[in-house]
């Protein structure tokens, strides 16, 4: 069974020194909590063909999709996209990642205080 690197890649949760930034390594089924106000950066790495689609799907108006992008310089493994969100107002929002190839869904739950 294939898992992207995402699944045994240790996930990082660090706020920049200016707190208006949360960024993660994307992983399946974890639960992040950000300010109103902040920006919330989730960095997924493909296996094998396919990427994940974009714009992902967002559940609630507590979070507001800024957009996506590559990153890095291209590995032979597949690419590296980052997808950027604004936490708008305190709730709960149910991030799910689908991807065009093979690769599993991922699906993050934001808590927005």
């Amino acid at each position: 069974m294939r898992h992207p690197l995402l699944l045994v890649a240790i996930p990082l949760l660090a706020a920049c020194s200016s707190d208006r930034l949360v960024s993660t390594y994307g992983s399946p089924n974890r639960t992040l909590t950000v300010a109103v106000g902040q920006q919330l950066d989730v960095t997924l790495q493909t296996v094998g063909p396919g990427e994940y689609a974009t714009p992902p799907t967002v559940s609630s108006a507590a979070l507001s999709f800024l957009g996506d992008s590559l990153v890095g310089p291209p590995i032979p493994a597949g690419p590296t996209q980052l997808f950027r969100f604004r936490a708008e107002q305190a709730g709960r929002a149910v991030l799910t990642f689908r991807h065009t190839g093979n690769d599993p869904t991922v699906v993050d739950t934001v808590l927005v205080r």
